[in-house]
């Protein structure tokens, strides 16, 4: 019995240490998978699959599933800087025709500047001929339909532009962006330019001095240096050329309310500086 005790104890311990060996040496490799919480516009969300080791011999880091998430950034779209390449110098074949075709400077004709430059616009675009009959003809319809229509004897930059959209059918639109870049840019695309302004400020030597308070003109290019110009304030207003500052520095919108009781040249410099950007339907 004590032989066979032994030889058992033996085989006993043997296996002992076998399994001993055995655990010790061999690392048990499992997978962990940990869900993300993703805002993501797809729906579905990212899996991150994590290898740990559940051996004893390395310390397995608690994951607390329940407070785990990525925050994916979400920044604002920022529409990119569009660069344009535009010629050096530009000018688009606006006919044209002042605002007393035949020379009558009377009442009616002093304060047509709006619609002369109104009308030169429509013709180019509609691609109409324009000479003085017409522009006389268009002048004294479209004055007779704005009395008809509550308008005032001196037009708004927003009334020109409401007039070009709904009278005449064009793309009509102000723009607060009264600059160099901004005006080569429009004309580069094909639109044309009215601007509205202090007409003292223009300095224009062919203008009946001192010049007129309020006056409008079209922009139809633009060289190096100087805005190219059709003035209906002058006989001499075809291609009629201003300097960039001289032209961006008159540009004022007309006042209604400050030209109660007769404007002044003070108050003409404080009118908003805008723009009208006209275009094809």
């Amino acid at each position: 019995m004590q032989v066979k005790n032994k030889k058992y104890l033996i085989f006993v311990l043997l296996m002992l240490g076998t399994a001993l060996i055995v655990s010790g040496c061999q690392k048990n490799i499992g997978t962990e998978t940990v869900e993300i919480n993703s805002d993501s516009t797809s729906g579905t969300q990212p899996l991150i699959t994590k290898v740990v080791s559940s051996s004893r011999d390395i310390k397995i880091p608690e994951i607390d599933t329940s407070t785990k998430s990525i925050t994916k950034s979400t920044s604002t779209k920022t529409e990119a800087k569009k660069t344009v390449e535009i010629p050096q110098e530009l000018i688009l074949p606006v006919v044209f025709a002042q605002q007393a075709p035949f020379g009558n400077w009377d009442a009616l004709h002093e304060e047509a500047c709006e619609e002369a430059s109104i009308i030169m616009v429509n013709k180019y675009f509609v691609h109409e001929p324009l000479n003085e009959t017409v522009m006389e003809a268009e002048i004294q319809k479209l004055i007779s339909w704005e009395k008809d229509n509550d308008y005032s004897v001196d037009l708004t930059a927003q009334e020109a532009t409401d007039i070009l959209n709904n009278y005449f059918g064009l793309k009509a639109q102000l723009s607060t962006e009264v600059t160099p870049d901004k005006i080569k840019y429009e004309l580069s695309q094909g639109n044309l330019i009215i601007v509205p302004a202090a007409g003292r400020l223009l300095g224009n030597p062919n203008f009946k001095q001192p010049g007129p308070i309020y006056h409008m003109l079209v922009i139809k290019g633009y060289n190096d240096s100087e805005f190219i110009t059709n003035d209906p304030g002058t006989r001499k207003g075809n291609n009629f050329v201003y300097k960039y500052d001289q032209l961006i520095n008159a540009v004022h919108d007309w006042n209604p309310q400050l030209a109660e009781g007769g404007m002044t040249d003070d108050e003409m410099a404080m009118g908003r500086k805008v723009m009208i950007v006209v275009g094809a339907k």
